[in-house]
């Protein structure tokens, strides 16, 4: 299926647009090959609700990191050998390797007082929020 893109006669690079439409079948293979890990953010109030899907992932093989206000989740999954002596894959499209992903939130996290449930391939981050790292108004005086 072709994408459309607009045309503009003002663009500083006028040959870009080729240039961007003979490179992007190799981009769209490459960006499909690689693993994603959907995630849905949630604020409730005094807290955030991250859910990760990692699905085939143990949660041994996962990472949960907090710096501030960004959450890193880094999930790393092996390589099982499943071929029998006298057999050839015809096609492999289970991913094996490390997947990251940062989340900047809008507020600093409570370290100490975060959660992590990892159920049915989808981690569950509770994420209190930071006491001091909420927004202050400063009356003029």
């Amino acid at each position: 299926m072709s994408r459309l893109t607009p045309y503009s006669p003002f663009s500083s690079e006028p040959f870009s647009d080729v240039f961007h439409a003979f490179l992007r079948p190799v981009r769209q293979s490459l960006e499909e090959q690689a693993p994603r890990m959907d995630i849905d953010v949630t604020d409730a109030g005094d807290k955030y609700v991250l859910k990760a899907e990692v699905p085939g992932i143990d949660k041994k093989d996962i990472s949960v990191e907090i710096d501030g206000n960004t959450v890193m989740i880094s999930a790393n999954k092996e390589k099982q050998s499943e071929t029998k002596e006298g057999e050839n894959v015809v096609r492999q499209e289970r991913f094996w390797g490390q997947i990251r992903r940062a989340v900047p939130l809008a507020s600093p996290i409570d370290e100490a007082a975060a959660k992590a449930v990892c159920e049915n391939g989808v981690l569950v981050l509770t994420l209190p929020k930071a006491a001091g790292g909420r927004n202050k108004t400063v009356k003029i005086e």
